[in-house]
């Protein structure tokens, strides 16, 4: 029950399918604890940056769901010790999914998801990350700002225990899903 993506054309891998999978896995784990999972439309995904909208009784959240990622796009391992914010997306108006209407971010890790306040984690970049400091290569982008050649977007590396300081829940995932 992933939402609608699409493969870029700087996904030579499997960044897509990773992506899909997270969400997928997210949406049966919420179910699995008893919410409602509703997928976000191909335009609220784009443009507002939330794949599910989670109920439970009178509790509503929009998540936004990001899978374990390489460092670089070369690397041939996904790894959990550091992880991808988004600042600025790749489109020129794209503000990046920290900036999204989503409440709460639900990072994968091996086996679990960490879900974080957006407004947390703003927080957490706001005081940790030096903004002014650029890099050009991912492996350096650890509290800076890394920015690919010839795209638009802006992203920073975090230490995945500084997001997991923050961490608003922790979802097991089952075994069984």
């Amino acid at each position: 029950m992933h939402t609608q993506n699409s493969r870029n054309k700087f996904d030579k891998k499997d960044s897509l399918e990773l992506g899909q999978r997270a969400e997928d896995l997210f949406a049966k784990t919420a179910q699995s604890l008893g919410w409602q999972v509703s997928p976000a439309s191909k335009d609220e995904n784009i443009n507002e940056h939330w794949d599910f909208e989670i109920k439970k009784d009178d509790v509503l959240y929009k998540i936004e769901v990001k899978s374990r990622k390489r460092i670089s796009r070369s690397d041939a391992e996904m790894q959990i010790d550091l992880t991808w914010v988004e600042l600025h997306g790749v489109r020129p108006q794209d503000t990046g999914w920290l900036f999204g209407k989503a409440d709460l971010i639900a990072f994968e890790k091996e086996h679990s998801f960490l879900l974080v306040k957006k407004s947390d984690l703003l927080a957490l970049v706001n005081q940790k990350v030096n903004l002014v400091a650029k890099v050009t290569t991912p492996k350096d982008a650890v509290y800076k700002i890394y920015k690919r050649q010839g795209r638009k977007d802006k992203l920073t590396l975090l230490p995945t225990k500084d997001i997991e300081e923050i961490k608003f829940q922790e979802w097991n995932i089952s075994n069984e899903i």
